[in-house]
């Protein structure tokens, strides 16, 4: 049934005013939000980020928008694949700190350019379709059934995005850097579970360090950027400068401090604007 759907949703929404497309998915997601279990993963997480001084009306009231902002991303899911070079640009109404992108791809070796579930996150990935003519490789979960996550391939692989499933994705990623290419990362799941412990939002949490690893093994520049998505459903972008690496003769301290570093990014922009994370999965 999914899979129909999104297939309906692909050929559909393209065709549909912008404006239009935006209410009736914010309101998709309304009604999500209504039938939502208050105590799933996304509303424990909403809470340890908030603190437990929220009110249950100031949660409802973020997680609402969250939900809003959910079924919005996948409105730009099912229509981006159509959309031109012009017309991405003309999506973003802030672009902050590009040049640490341009300036990582200077040095030869790729650059790994990721952010959490924020905001407009395909937004990130697309920057590079939209302004730059280097290819990147993007790591997915691989889902069922496998039609569905061909179908999720072909939304995404357009223009330049390569959609790699994780079981091959450690090739396609050293081969990407070695080329010169940008790898796309999320930083807040640990899909494979073998993530490290870092303190997140004052609480012990296991987060993925396998871009970490990447960054230091090739020398590749680690890059942390979100897309904040406006009232008027453009996004303000902010691309933050490489992570600056402190090497040592410690590497599993290394990495841990690298994820730590990550960690404390994510905080600055969820602390900001909490109804722009969108993480479904259990953290702490």
């Amino acid at each position: 049934m999914t899979y129909y759907f999104f297939r309906f949703a692909a050929a559909v929404c393209p065709r549909v005013p912008v404006r239009f497309g935006y209410a009736l998915f914010a309101f998709i997601g309304d009604l999500a939000f209504f039938f939502s279990n208050r105590e799933s993963a996304y509303f424990e997480n909403l809470r340890r980020v908030l603190g437990a001084e929220a009110t249950l009306e100031q949660v409802n009231a973020i997680a609402r928008r969250g939900f809003q902002n959910l079924l919005k991303n996948y409105f730009d899911l099912f229509r981006a694949h159509r959309l031109k070079r012009e017309k991405l640009r003309a999506e973003l109404a802030h672009l902050n700190g590009f040049e640490h992108i341009e300036n990582a791809l200077k040095k030869g070796k790729g650059a790994i350019l990721g952010s959490g579930h924020f905001g407009a996150w395909d937004m990130i990935i697309n920057l590079a379709r939209a302004y730059l003519d280097t290819r990147v490789v993007l790591p997915v979960e691989r889902l069922a059934p496998e039609k569905f996550f061909q179908l999720i391939i072909d939304l995404r692989s357009e223009n330049g995005v390569e959609i790699v499933p994780l079981e091959n994705a450690p090739r396609a990623m050293i081969q990407a850097l070695r080329a010169g290419e940008i790898v796309g990362v999320a930083y807040d799941r640990d899909i494979t579970h073998t993530g490290v412990m870092v303190d997140f939002f004052g609480a012990p949490a296991k987060l993925p360090d396998g871009p970490v690893q990447l960054a230091l093994k090739f020398d590749a520049p680690l890059i942390f950027g979100v897309a904040v998505r406006r009232e008027d459903n453009r996004c303000d972008v902010y691309i933050e400068p490489p992570i600056e690496f402190e090497k040592t003769r410690d590497r599993q301290q290394d990495i841990r401090a690298g994820v730590q570093q990550l960690a404390r990014l994510m905080e600055k922009y969820i602390r900001k604007y909490p109804d722009q994370w969108l993480m479904f999965q259990k953290i702490w």
